[in-house]
């Protein structure tokens, strides 16, 4: 059986290192950094989201948690450790499958937080962040 298509979206605040300047704030704050919109017809369907985020530490080692929302859900976390020391810059690939959602229009949102109090961190770029729809 062949994969139909049904829409595509992205979002690309930045496409290179040094792009943006975007302080990450500590929990519970969180900020969004990237996000886009997808009209889903019906299921099964298959919502494969990608996202990369360039990050910079700043002070200490932070602990920092990428999310992705749809609509106002949390769907898919990840954390990563980013230290200030000798490896500063990060490119940090997020990759998640969102299953038979729900027929209509969805916002995606990629967001990030540090959940490490006493450290900083920055976005620095790129962002990158898209959904393709599939059956």
């Amino acid at each position: 059986m062949a994969v139909q298509f049904i829409d595509y979206n992205a979002s690309v605040p930045t496409p290179v290192s040094g792009g943006v300047a975007i302080p990450v704030p500590i929990t519970p704050a969180g900020v969004g950094i990237a996000s886009f919109r997808l009209t889903v017809p019906g299921v099964p369907n298959f919502v494969d989201l990608k996202a990369v985020v360039g990050v910079r530490g700043d002070t200490g080692v932070s602990d920092v948690l990428l999310r992705i929302f749809r609509d106002t859900n949390v769907i898919y976390y990840v954390r990563q450790g980013i230290e200030s020391g000798f490896e500063k810059y990060y490119s940090v690939p997020v990759q998640f499958t969102d299953a038979n959602v729900a027929p209509g229009v969805h916002d995606y949102t990629l967001s990030i937080e540090n959940l490490s109090a006493g450290t900083s961190a920055t976005v620095i770029g790129p962002i990158a962040f898209s959904g393709i729809l599939t059956t």
